[in-house]
């Protein structure tokens, strides 16, 4: 019961720790098309002719109810693209590139890196869905 006590502990704080972190990382990275408020009304969304950028509140009521964590993944990484991000011209930046460690790109280090950026955002993201 201790062991399993301390590690509730442990993964709620893990959670809460990555809460904050995850709203700086959007805050530096996606608030600039995605809106402070994630509504998809950010100084640059509508930067490029023919991209709108998403209301990231919804994600879950377009999806059942159920939060995509892995496809939200995906989509930030930019192994999976979704309409409107399927070429490099592009406003949607592939995250899993952009977050690699200069000088250490694709080692397990820069690839541990780049996976807690975006489960950060990822949790972030889960966060603030609204119902």
């Amino acid at each position: 019961m201790i062991v399993a006590g301390i590690l509730s502990i442990a993964v709620v704080g893990n959670v809460c720790a990555a809460e904050p972190f995850g709203a700086q990382e959007y805050r530096d990275n996606c608030a600039r098309c995605h809106g402070v408020d994630a509504k998809g009304n950010g100084p640059d969304a509508n930067e490029k002719p023919g991209y709108r950028a998403a209301d990231l509140t919804h994600v879950a009521r377009r999806h059942g109810g159920q939060f995509p964590r892995e496809t939200i993944y995906d989509v930030i990484d930019g192994g999976k693209r979704l309409p409107g991000h399927y070429n490099f011209n592009s406003p949607m930046p592939l995250w899993g590139l952009s977050f690699q460690l200069e000088g250490k790109e694709y080692t397990d280090q820069s690839e541990a890196a780049v996976k807690r950026r975006i489960n950060a955002l990822v949790a972030y993201l889960e966060s603030i869905q609204e119902k």
